[in-house]
C-alpha cells in the first residue's frame, strides 16, 4: 500500500495520539519542572526561616538577660514593682530553653556550635551571679548583692559573643536569601515556559473542540430532560406556585394552585392574572408590585392579601414573588402563595380574649377600689360610737364609785376592754386600707438600718428577757421606706411575741440571693404552727393561736403581704409546731445594689 494512502487513513488516529502526547507532555514536563523548583525554593526558604529563627532566639536571649539584670538592679535600688519576684522567676525559667533551642538549631554548623557553647558559658555564669544577688537581697545583704551584680557584669560579658553568633548567622542568612531569590527566578522562567506550552495546547484543544458539537447537542437534550423533571417536581409541590410573564399573564401554574383557586383548564397559559380565581387576584396594588418585580428586578416578601372569590370564600394569604429567567431571552415572575387564614383567625381570637381579660381586670380593680373605700368609710364611722362606749363606761364606773359591786365592775371592765380591742381592730383595718391606696415612694432603703432600728425598739419593750439576735449583713433595696419599716416591725414583733415562752429566745435575720432578687427571712425558735393552716396566715384577722395566749388583732401579716405585693415580691412561711417558724419575703433585684453575704452575732 502506498505511504500516502496509509497516512491518509491513519490521519485521525495519528492526530489524536499526537494531541494526547502533546497534552501529556505539556502537563507533565511543566509539573516536573515546577515541582523541582518548588522543592528547591521551599528548601531555601526553610533555611532562611531557620536563620531568622536563630536570630530571633539570640535577640530573645539578650532581651531576657537584660530584663533579669533590670529586675535585679531595680530591686537592688529599692524600686520593686508589683509581682517583681514572679516576673524574675518567669524570665529566669525562659533562659535555659532558649539556650537549648540555640544549641539544637545550630547542630548543622560546627562553627556556630562553638560560638553558642562559649555564649552559653557566659550566660550561665552571669545568670548564676544574678541569682546570687537576688538571693542576697532576699536575705537582706545588699553589699553581697551589689558585689554579685558587679562580678556578673565584669566576669561574664556575653554581648560580644552574642554579636559574633548574630554576625555569622547574618552571613548565612544573606547567602540563603540569595539562593532563595535564585530559585524563585528559576520558578518564574519555568512558569513562563509552561504558559507558552499551554497556549499551544489551548489552540490544539480549540481546534479539536469543533469536532465535539455533537456532545453539545447531547447536553442540550439532557437539559431539556432536566426541565421536564423540574416541571414534574413543581407540579408535585403542595404549595401553590404560579409563573407569570412581564405582562402578568400566566405561563404556568402547578396542580396545587389550580386546586386552591378552582382553575379547571389543564393549560391556562396566556390568561391574565385578574381573570383567574374568581376575582381573587384583582388587587391593583399587588399588580403594581409585581410589575416592579418584573421591571426593576425587586423581590416581594410576605405581601398580605385578603382574597374574596365568587363562592364568598374569604382567604388571607402571603404572596412572595421574584424575577427569574426561563431562558436567556425569556424573563418571568415566580409567585408563591402561603395561606395564613387559620393563623389570622387565631390571632383575632387571641386579641378578643385579651380585650375581654383587660375588661375583667379593670372590673376587678374597680371592685377592689370600692371595697377599700367601703372598708375605710365603715372603719372611720365606727370610731366615734366606740369612743362613746368606752367614755360612758368609764363615766359609769366613776359614777357608781363605791356603790358598784364586783360583778358590775367586772362587766364595765369587759365593756372597756372590748371597746379598746374593737378600736385596735379598726385602727389596723384603716392601716390595711391605706396600704392599698397610698402611692409608693420609691427610694434606696438600707435594710440593715431598718432591722437595727426595730431590734432596738423591741429589745427595749422586752426588757428582762433573754433574746439572742443573729442578724446577717443585709443589702440596700429600692422601695418605700415607711412601708418596709412596717414589714420588719410586724415580722420581728411576731418573732419576739411568739418566743415569749422560751427561756432563751433565738431570732435570726438574713438574706438569700437569687436571680430574681434578694429573699429576706426572719427565723425564731418560738411556738411555731401547723403547716396545714399556713394558708390562713396572711389573711385579714386570721389567727392560729388564741388571743388569750398571744395578744394581737391578726392583721399584721396581712399588712406584710400587701406591702411586699405592692413592691412586686411575695411572702411565705415554714414552721413546725413548738419548734419555731421562718417567714420569708422577696423583693425585685435592686439596680446597682450589691449583696453582701455573711452574718454577725449581736
Amino acid at each position: 500500500m502506498p505511504w500516502s494512502k496509509l497516512t491518509a487513513k491513519a490521519d485521525f488516529p495519528l492526530r489524536a495520539v499526537m494531541l494526547a502526547v502533546a497534552v501529556a507532555a505539556s502537563l507533565t514536563l511543566p509539573y516536573l519542572i515546577l515541582r523541582r523548583n518548588a522543592e528547591a525554593t521551599a528548601e531555601a526558604s526553610a533555611w532562611v526561616v531557620h536563620s531568622a529563627g536563630i536570630k530571633e532566639a539570640i535577640y530573645d536571649l539578650m532581651s531576657t538577660m537584660g530584663e533579669l539584670e533590670s529586675l535585679a538592679l531595680t530591686r537592688y535600688g529599692g524600686l520593686v514593682a508589683p509581682d517583681g519576684v514572679n516576673d524574675y522567676d518567669s524570665r529566669r525559667s525562659h533562659l535555659l530553653p532558649l539556650l537549648d533551642r540555640l544549641a539544637e538549631s545550630t547542630r548543622d554548623n560546627a562553627g556556630q556550635q562553638n560560638r553558642i557553647g562559649n555564649l552559653e558559658t557566659l550566660i550561665q555564669g552571669r545568670a548564676k551571679l544574678i541569682d546570687d544577688a537576688m538571693r542576697h537581697l532576699d536575705e537582706g545583704d545588699r553589699d553581697a548583692a551589689g558585689l554579685a551584680l558587679r562580678q556578673a557584669a565584669d566576669l561574664f560579658p556575653f554581648r560580644g559573643s552574642a554579636m559574633q553568633v548574630l554576625s555569622a548567622e547574618e552571613d548565612l542568612y544573606l547567602e540563603r536569601s540569595a539562593q532563595t531569590e535564585a530559585r524563585q527566578r528559576q520558578a518564574t522562567w519555568a512558569a513562563l515556559g509552561m504558559l507558552v506550552v499551554q497556549l499551544v495546547l489551548l489552540g490544539a484543544v480549540i481546534y479539536a473542540s469543533e469536532r465535539q458539537v455533537r456532545h453539545r447537542l447531547e447536553a442540550e437534550s439532557r437539559a431539556r430532560q432536566a426541565i421536564v423533571r423540574s416541571r414534574t417536581i413543581v407540579q408535585s409541590l403542595r404549595e401553590p406556585i404560579l409563573v407569570l410573564d412581564n405582562g402578568l399573564r400566566v405561563l404556568m401554574m402547578n396542580k396545587a394552585f389550580r386546586e386552591v383557586y378552582g382553575v379547571e383548564s389543564e393549560d391556562p397559559a396566556g390568561a391574565a392574572l385578574e381573570e383567574i380565581g374568581g376575582g381573587a387576584w384583582s388587587d391593583q396594588a399587588l399588580h403594581q408590585r409585581l410589575v416592579d418585580v418584573a421591571v426593576r428586578d425587586r423581590e416581594l416578601w410576605d405581601y398580605e392579601l385578603t382574597q374574596r372569590t365568587g363562592e364568598d370564600v374569604v382567604r388571607i394569604v402571603f404572596v412572595n414573588a421574584r424575577r427569574m429567567l426561563l431562558s436567556e431571552q425569556e424573563p418571568a415572575i415566580l409567585l408563591t402563595v402561603n395561606d395564613v387564614s387559620a393563623v389570622k383567625r387565631a390571632e383575632t381570637q387571641i386579641r378578643d380574649l385579651n380585650r375581654e381579660l383587660e375588661q375583667q381586670i379593670e372590673q376587678v380593680s374597680d371592685v377592689n377600689r370600692e371595697l377599700e373605700a367601703f372598708s375605710y368609710s365603715v372603719s372611720h364611722d365606727l370610731r366615734a360610737p366606740l369612743r362613746h362606749i368606752a367614755g360612758f363606761a368609764g363615766k359609769l364606773e366613776r359614777h357608781l364609785g363605791e356603790r358598784g359591786d364586783d360583778t358590775t365592775r367586772h362587766y364595765l371592765s369587759i365593756i372597756v376592754e372590748s371597746a379598746q380591742r374593737m378600736s385596735s381592730l379598726i385602727e389596723d383595718l384603716l392601716l390595711y386600707s391605706r396600704l392599698g391606696r397610698n402611692a409608693l415612694r420609691l427610694q434606696p432603703v438600707d435594710m440593715q438600718n431598718l432591722v437595727a432600728e426595730m431590734q432596738s425598739m423591741l429589745t427595749t419593750e422586752a426588757a428582762g428577757r433573754d433574746i439572742e439576735w443573729r442578724i446577717g449583713v443585709l443589702p440596700i433595696v429600692v422601695g418605700d421606706e415607711n412601708m418596709l419599716r412596717q414589714v420588719w416591725q410586724n415580722l420581728l414583733g411576731n418573732a419576739v411575741k411568739y418566743t415569749a415562752r422560751r427561756a432563751h429566745a433565738l431570732i435570726e435575720v438574713g438574706v438569700q440571693t437569687s436571680t430574681d432578687g434578694p429573699i429576706f427571712f426572719v427565723k425564731d425558735n418560738g411556738t411555731g404552727f401547723d403547716m396545714e393552716y399556713a394558708g390562713k396566715l396572711f389573711g385579714v384577722f386570721q389567727r392560729l393561736h388564741k388571743a388569750s395566749d398571744f395578744p394581737g388583732t391578726g392583721i399584721g401579716l396581712a399588712n406584710v403581704r400587701r406591702i411586699v405585693g405592692r413592691h412586686g415580691g411575695r411572702t411565705w412561711a415554714e414552721a413546725t409546731p413548738d419548734k419555731g417558724a421562718t417567714f420569708y419575703f422577696s423583693l425585685p433585684a435592686p439596680a446597682g445594689a450589691g449583696m453582701l453575704p455573711g452574718s454577725v452575732v449581736v
